[in-house]
């Protein structure tokens, strides 16, 4: 009798890559650039706030103190046209604050 070997139950990198961008809609290359771009549009605030993630468009940021937070609640639609310049379609369509 012949017993049939199960599949690992690990995944490659490659196949976690597609499936984080199925899931999400979104490009790794995109995240990347965001990343890139968040550190060079913001500069010095950058050390104010924390950069938490993306979901449908909305940028969450994690801001160390309330200063931080008044402060992008003010920047936002600043911040948000400043990002969406560096791809060929806005794609983030607002920032907001992540909870602790």
């Amino acid at each position: 009798m012949i017993i049939p070997r199960k599949r690992p139950s690990w995944s490659t990198g490659g196949e976690l890559v597609r499936s984080f961008q199925y899931r999400t809609g979104i490009s790794v290359d995109r995240m990347a650039i965001l990343a890139a771009v968040w550190q060079k549009e913001l500069g010095h605030l950058c050390g104010h706030w924390e950069l938490v993630g993306l979901k449908q468009g909305i940028l969450y940021v994690r801001p160390k103190s309330a200063a931080a937070t008044q402060e992008l609640h003010l920047r936002a639609a600043g911040i948000v046209r400043s990002l969406n310049k560096y791809f060929d379609r806005a794609w983030i369509k607002g920032v907001k604050v992540a909870s602790r």
